[in-house]
């Protein structure tokens, strides 16, 4: 109540007495009056739950009799007296206080009295003062639904014969104990959601001092990139009628209720990771708006993470996973690779093991059986759906990195048909039947699934089959399956682009199936190869030269003609850029697969010269339409594609074989993106090197490691143990040829620098030349060198002015190579120096010894950042250091000279060491008393020094570019520090 002093006073706790004294304004003051008349209205509802004591006396007994009926009150009402039962010694069910509480009737006065009190003693109060303050707001919480009548003795019943199976049956068990125990709020509670303060609403919804709903951003409004101002709904929209129109077709697990514009609000709020996936893929080639894709891949991220975690999720969650396994947006990874390497097979593969354990978790298992659904039909087709694609994804990812399947229980292959998936039934006339096409993916993919565990099932097995010969009758009736699917499903009508990728799944199961035994031909081949000079390939060619003759001719037969139809449609019937850049991912590397399958086929003289022509006339065409289906160079059919031009790149000589024996430009291929370093293989090679190469080849050497097909041929023509001398001959001279690289020569504007530039150029290596200040001579060598070789080699050559002592202009010049050569340089030789003569250390200047570091030693170091990236993933690079016979014996310039060329070869031995497992090299040149440089520009320079050179003259810049040469084309040598100094030492 108030006191005198207009005051309000409370009572402290539950005891009166003592009492604490706020000061309220008016706005305030009404508050409390409404909080009074709230907790009075609550004690007169919880006070008229009890009887009255004329009720209990009429309760008493009629005959004296205690507790025998019947009582007082039903012998004066005329009714039966039954007395109930006793629970004592029994479960006790606590019933929800609101099942009796009525909101319509008992509250819902007494809330509009309490509102109205409210709001007339806020609005006197305000009428008594100049301040106008805005009237206090209620919240009215939304009427309780109907209660729903559960039986908890029924659950009890139900567990009563088992015992808890796991920790997790007992944690469900312990979860249903506490949801009974805590049915539903009790009016105390709910009442307490009436008691909000006004801070929690906007100012616009207390200016009129009347009740209002709060109402926080929902839908789409809500979704993270929306909210965070990462995109607007528009975009988010038209990113997902972009999916609709072009990636659904390939795999439709989107429910096509949300490709209508007003359930995006639905979608947004109930399919997070869904619609996230969506807006990945869909924005992944969106070249000209990358930072959409950058968005949407960071939250997806963030996502996965989260299901790896184990937050909740859905059914929507695991179709994300599996959306995301078809295509792999390229902002998924951490980085790209220039050359493709399989990255996108192992996210695949990651993404499709979480979505099965998600699956498993939700228990989408159990749709693969018909029965009663567990919950309504809509939902159970979804789940089933779902589950079936799991299935699928498994199974085709499985078969195409050649490893053991996640899933190992009942699959959906129990009878599923066309009519088990609702959803991708035809609305209405000239929908695409996707609920046909998905069954004929499925009938394919058990397929699949079946020639892998039987044919590829593991080294052991596989191995024994192959010699043996038990592999014919398999072979054979996977191929009268294959033909039975294709009279079945060949000439199911649907559109032209998924039309193509059934014929294009038919064509790679047929090349799967029979490759097997080309395999089997090769091992037994070499297994009975006489002990001669004769090699390996050798023998290999001379059995299959005349294949008709060989027990297998059909099945390599078939093989080759597989391969050669998958990439016939590739080129003929899928354009490029409407179809094939929308095609999930498998389909680019099933052409990679064959496009190599032909050349080990090509290489083993399987072909007659006229066919092999066409083939390569279709590998060409090939990897031209995979580069036109690529948004970019970072796209998967681009950086697929230079790996096929690599491969069948003809050499113009070829080397002739110690017994004279010609020798195909098939085995000179160039390699210049390839691995060098492999893993290390077992000594046992009991199966000889055949058409799969050790250790990618079709067995891994160690016993149940998974094989790899794909890469497996990719790297078929990588030099591996076991090889013959020829074979190593042939790979040295590709890993060594530098034509067409891209050298980085610093200190380019005369002398060694220049030297360097003109033998590199003569052998056809592009050039970044930089300069300090001597732009007019560095001009001249490019504009020399372009038109002395214009008619060998289309060079690019680039001049760049850079002061190498600052980290800031190397970065820029890196970027103007980025932009002139669209490539990092493969070559680095780190020439550019600075050294002036002070003998004592005394002499020498703080800022002299800092600037000769930064020149010197630390230039090199943000050289060899800026290109080691990119020798990394090709596999492949050349290091050039100049250093100095100073840092090896002190010379005479002083010791902040000596110091830097001595750290720039302790730094080049730690390089050796480390980017060795690259393939990349790194030695130094260690050059003394080399005329026409800046250092020593003539003889007469220093005729004392000159005189007691042991050879009697100064060295020239040719012969220092001569040993840089010998560098960059030995990839052997690594590690060294070669003196040039004529003597000295």
């Amino acid at each position: 109540g108030k006191n005198g002093t207009g005051r309000a006073v409370l009572a402290a706790g539950k005891h009166t007495g003592d009492a604490a004294e706020i000061s309220l304004g008016p706005f305030d003051e009404a508050r409390v009056e409404g909080l009074f008349a709230l907790q009075a209205a609550k004690i007169e509802m919880r006070f008229s739950a009890f009887p009255s004591p004329e009720l209990i006396n009429s309760y008493r007994d009629s005959n004296g009799n205690p507790g025998v009926p019947p009582c007082k009150r039903c012998l004066r009402d005329g009714r039966e007296c039954i007395l109930g039962s006793s629970n004592r010694g029994g479960r006790r069910i606590r019933k929800n206080k609101m099942k009796n509480f009525t909101p319509e009737t008992t509250l819902s006065g007494r809330r509009e009295s309490i509102v109205e009190s409210i709001s007339s003693t806020a609005s006197d109060n305000r009428q008594s003062t100049n301040t106008s303050y805005p009237g206090p707001v209620v919240f009215v919480p939304p009427e309780p639904p109907a209660a729903t009548s559960i039986s908890v003795d029924d659950e009890d019943t139900a567990s009563i014969g088992s015992v808890p199976r796991n920790p997790s049956d007992a944690w469900q068990c312990l979860t249903g104990i506490a949801k009974r125990g805590d049915d539903g709020p009790t009016p105390e509670t709910n009442t307490d959601s009436l008691r909000t303060t006004h801070s929690t609403f906007s100012f616009s919804a207390l200016q009129n001092g009347t009740v209002t709903d709060f109402q926080p951003n929902s839908g789409i409004k809500a979704y993270r990139l929306v909210q965070s101002r990462s995109l607007d709904p528009g975009t988010v929209w038209q990113l997902v009628v972009r999916y609709a129109e072009n990636f659904h077709p390939y795999l439709p697990l989107v429910p096509r209720k949300y490709f209508n514009r007003g359930a995006l609000d639905s979608f947004a709020t109930n399919e997070k990771h869904l619609l996230t996936a969506v807006l990945t893929i869909a924005s992944k080639d969106l070249v000209e708006r990358p930072e959409i894709h950058e968005y949407c891949s960071k939250y997806m991220h963030e996502l996965i993470s989260g299901i790896a975690a184990g937050a909740d999720c859905d059914v929507e969650a695991v179709e994300a996973l599996l959306l995301l396994a078809e295509w792999e947006p390229q902002g998924l990874r951490p980085r790209i690779e220039r050359v493709g390497r399989g990255e996108e097979d192992r996210a695949a593969w990651m993404h499709v093991g979480l979505a099965l354990r998600s699956g498993y978790f939700l228990g989408l298992d159990r749709t693969s059986f018909r029965g009663d659904p567990s919950g309504d039909t809509e939902t159970e087709a979804r789940r089933r759906l779902a589950w079936t694609s799991c299935y699928i994804s498994d199974r085709l990812i499985s078969v195409r990195i050649g490893r053991a399947f996640w899933s190992r229980g009942p699959g959906p292959m129990t009878g599923l048909v066309s009519q088990d998936f609702p959803s991708l039934q035809p609305i209405k006339d000239g929908d695409e039947d996707y609920a046909r096409i998905f069954q004929a993916t499925l009938d394919l993919t058990q397929l699949y699934g079946n020639v892998h565990d039987v044919l590829y099932s593991g080294m052991r097995t596989s191995n024994q089959m192959m010699l043996m010969g038990d592999y014919v009758k398999y072979v054979d009736d996977f191929r009268l399956a294959i033909l039975r699917w294709k009279s079945l499903w060949g000439s199911l009508p649907c559109s032209t682009p998924i039309q193509a990728t059934l014929q294009l799944s038919y064509e790679y199961l047929r090349l799967y199936t029979n490759a097997f035994a080309f395999q089997a031909a090769i091992s037994q081949s070499m297994v009975s190869k006489l002990k001669n000079d004769q090699s390996q390939r050798e023998h290999l060619r001379s059995t299959f030269k005349d294949v008709a003759s060989m027990q297998d001719a059909r099945f390599i037969y078939e093989s080759v003609d597989a391969a050669k139809a998958y990439l016939t449609i590739l080129v003929d019937l899928v354009h490029p850029e409407k179809h094939l850049h929308f095609m999930p991912l498998r389909f680019y590397l099933y052409g990679i697969y064959a496009a190599v399958f032909l050349y080990k086929a090509r290489s083993f003289g399987v072909m007659p010269s006229s066919e092999e022509t066409k083939v390569r006339d279709l590998v060409t065409r090939t990897t031209d339409v995979l580069k036109r289906a690529s948004a970019g160079l970072d796209d998967i059919g681009s950086r697929y594609s230079r790996l096929l031009e690599l491969l069948w790149k003809p050499k113009a000589a070829t080397i002739a074989s110690p017994a004279g024996t010609h020798q195909s430009s098939d085995f000179q291929v160039q390699s210049n993106a390839i691995p060098h370093r492999l893993p290390e293989q077992k000594a046992d090679r009991s199966v000889p090197l055949g058409l799969f190469s050790d250790p990618l080849e079709y067995y891994a050497r160690d016993e149940g490691a998974p094989h790899n097909l794909f890469l497996s041929y990719l790297y078929c023509f990588l030099p591996k143990p076991g090889d013959t001398y020829l074979d190593i001959v042939n790979n040295m001279e590709r890993q060594n040829d530098i034509t067409g690289r891209l050298a980085l020569i610093t200190g380019a504007s005369g002398g060694i620098g220049a030297a360097c530039a003109r033998q590199l150029a003569a052998k056809g290596v592009h050039l970044a030349l930089t300069y300090s200040t001597n732009v007019s001579s560095t001009t001249a060598l490019a504009e020399e060198l372009k038109s002395k070789h214009s008619d060998s080699y289309n060079l690019r050559i680039s001049v760049h002015k850079v002061d190498v002592s600052s980290a800031d202009e190397i970065q820029r010049m890196f970027e103007e190579i980025d932009q002139q050569h669209g490539k990092r340089p493969d070559i680095l030789v780190s020439n550019a120096g600075y050294g002036k003569r002070i003998p004592q250390i005394w002499d020498i200047p703080l800022e002299e010894f800092d600037y000769t570091i930064n020149v010197n030693l630390r230039a090199s170091f943000i050289l060899v950042k800026g290109v080691v990236e990119h020798m990394k993933s090709q596999r492949w690079g050349r290091i050039v250091f100049m250093s100095s016979i100073a840092g090896q014996g002190g010379g005479i310039n002083g010791c902040h000279y000596a110091a830097s060329k001595g750290g720039m070869t302790g730094m080049m031995k730690n390089l050796s060491t480390r980017l060795a497992e690259y393939n990349i090299s790194v030695n130094d040149v260690a050059p003394a008393m080399i005329g026409e440089t800046g250092m020593i520009p003539s003889a007469t320079a220093i005729p004392e020094v000159a005189a007691g050179i042991p050879l009697g003259r100064l060295g020239l810049p040719d012969e220092v570019a001569n040993v840089v040469t010998m560098l960059v084309t030995t990839g052997y040598m690594t590690g060294q520090s070669l003196l040039l100094g004529g003597g000295l030492k």
